[in-house]
């Protein structure tokens, strides 16, 4: 591989890029659907209303198709909440307020809290809904962990590793899965801006 900065020989290359797999792996690209994610965190909120809100302290996830996820911090002093509000939006200042719209619909106690944090990343779809590692023209990759790859990525990290040291301990459920692709498509989701729509009208509907 020739870089400006020089020639890199190595006798492994894994590709563990995920939502962020571009143009250098054509090949991967068009089997990965990025999708952006994106969180806010409230002010800190008085210890009273935390414990009203979320008595319990833990991760909250819904059940719509379009979904939304939110947790105390660690110290229990705010919420931090995310979900899919946007198809490409890169802005946190643009998406902040539509994450925040939705949190005061979840809880109105907090329609006058303000957002102090806002951030945003790419997660990797697949079109199977299954993460993916193996082996493609000599290049190992894992990614498509659609939306868990904090814990997925570490797992599936540890047993490419494993297979690339030649370790029977690295062998997975998903070895050798089938990793789809469909016609037209080659790595820009240009059918994401209606699938959202029509899956936001049926969590209007509840159906």
């Amino acid at each position: 591989m020739t870089t400006p900065q020089g020639t890199i020989a190595a006798r492994h290359v894994v590709i563990a890029t995920n939502g962020y797999t571009g143009g250098f792996a054509p090949w991967l690209r068009r089997r990965v659907i990025p999708i952006g994610s994106y969180i806010i965190a409230t002010e800190l909120l008085p210890s009273e209303l935390m414990a009203r809100l979320m008595p319990r302290g833990r991760v909250v996830s819904d059940t719509r198709k379009l979904v939304y996820y939110y947790r105390p911090s660690p110290d229990r002093r705010r919420i931090l909440f995310g979900g899919r509000v946007a198809y490409k939006e890169t802005d946190p200042r643009v998406s902040a307020p539509r994450l925040q719209a939705e949190l005061a619909r979840i809880f109105p106690e907090l329609r006058e809290t303000r957002v102090t944090h806002s951030w945003v990343g790419f997660v990797a779809y697949t079109f199977d809904t299954l993460p993916h590692v193996g082996v493609h023209d000599g290049l190992h990759y894992a990614m498509g962990y659609c939306g868990s790859g904090v814990s997925l990525a570490s797992y599936f990290g540890h047993r490419l590793g494993q297979q690339i040291l030649g370790l029977k301990e690295g062998r997975t459920a998903l070895d050798g899965l089938d990793f789809q692709t469909r016609p037209l498509y080659h790595g820009d989701p240009w059918f994401l801006g209606a699938s959202i729509a029509w899956y936001r009208f049926r969590d209007r509907l509840n159906v």
